[in-house]
């Protein structure tokens, strides 16, 4: 049985698992990064435009950045921050497409400030195993509050 990992939000079952891969279903992947898939409810909000952000669901992380699915489109370029408990990652929209009745969102993350939550810290180790080269991945005692 998979851990329960305790958010502000809501309790999520199994918050890192690779993307599955089966004969009988074969995912055709266009990127060479190995994605994990990752239920974390995150605000993206546009850096610049506050009243431009949506709450969603962070789908998956990869070594070239972070999938959320939103209720609004952003524009490529824009730069944003997504806020995960408490801790927010800053970085550039590379796409945004509709998926059903919401965007899937990719984010190239540029830079992060972690909280001291518990969840905080699995984003933190994630972070740094799918992206150890980004600034800020050290606990940081200040954040927005």
């Amino acid at each position: 049985m998979r851990p329960y990992v305790q958010t502000g939000f809501a309790s999520v079952r199994s918050p890192v698992m690779p993307v599955p891969r089966s004969a009988d279903h074969p995912v055709m992947e266009r990127r060479a990064d190995h994605r994990y898939e990752v239920q974390f409810e995150a605000r993206v909000t546009a850096v610049g435009d506050c009243s431009h952000s949506g709450v969603g669901l962070v789908a998956d992380i990869s070594n070239s950045g972070i999938s959320v699915c939103l209720p609004v489109q952003l524009r490529p370029g824009d730069m944003v921050a997504v806020e995960i408990a408490d801790s927010i990652v800053y970085g550039h929209v590379i796409y945004s497409k509709p998926d059903g009745s919401s965007y899937r969102t990719g984010i190239e993350a540029i830079r992060v400030l972690l909280g001291g939550t518990d969840l905080s810290n699995l984003l933190q180790r994630i972070l740094m195993e799918r992206l150890p080269g980004i600034p800020g991945l050290e606990p940081s005692a200040v954040h927005r509050g």
